[in-house]
């Protein structure tokens, strides 16, 4: 019901409201956004998450384990609905949404949703002028 609702917030135009909706429900489901308060530690987490991705090869990506927790699939639904009412209403929190994303992917293994956080965090790296890694 609470996805529902936050997506109902989005189509009204009350962004604000889904945002805090969703960060209340990600809380509930154990899961929270990482804090990142300024440009230098958004670049640090950024910078972090590129590392651990480069471990991992295309191949690998591809072939990784599936999130099967009912619980972290549900975050990763509410993480891609927050994403959605940040483009309009938030930008400067998308970040903070993809980060969760890329990690939970990583930590818990790859959900329907997952290619969303790869497509921000792409642009995110290709905005800071990191082409070649952000395609």
């Amino acid at each position: 019901i609470y996805y529902f609702s936050i997506s109902a917030l989005c189509h009204a135009s009350l962004l604000e409201e889904a945002f805090s909706k969703g960060v209340q429900v990600l809380s509930m489901l154990g899961e929270d956004l990482p804090q990142i308060r300024t440009h230098d530690e958004k670049i640090g987490h950024l910078n972090e998450t590129t590392s651990k991705l480069s471990c991992l090869s295309d191949d690998e990506l591809l072939t990784y384990k599936m999130m099967s927790d009912p619980s972290k699939i549900m975050a990763m639904k509410f993480l891609w609905r927050l994403q959605v009412s940040l483009l309009m209403g938030k930008p400067s929190f998308i970040p903070h949404v993809t980060l969760k994303m890329i990690h939970m992917s990583l930590v818990h293994g790859m959900s329907a949703m997952y290619a969303i956080g790869f497509v921000y965090f792409g642009s995110i790296l290709a905005s800071i002028g990191d082409i070649k890694d952000g395609y």
